[in-house]
């Protein structure tokens, strides 16, 4: 698309207002929008914007994933010190 960045902010604001107006937050994380100004500057197209935004949220989901399992694996019933019978 080689439509220039003062539209494609336009664009991206009507997006971001209709789905405001339908009660859909956008997502206002700091990487998000670093890959909206990345399409708004024509850096990258949407297609590109989509896969890394889509990459990202998954990344994010296994290393909440990771973080829940490693949690998971501590027994509260277990002491991490041993008791000795003497």
């Amino acid at each position: 698309m080689s439509t220039d960045p003062e539209a494609r902010r336009a664009i991206a604001q009507r997006a971001i207002d209709r789905a405001q107006a339908r009660g859909t937050p956008i997502d206002t994380d700091p990487a998000f929008l670093a890959l909206l100004e990345e399409w708004i500057g024509g850096e990258i197209d949407m297609k590109a914007m989509r896969l890394r935004y889509l990459e990202m949220t998954a990344l994010r989901a296994a290393e909440r994933r990771g973080s829940r399992n490693s949690l998971s694996r501590i027994n509260p019933s277990e002491s991490s010190y041993e008791v000795t019978e003497e």
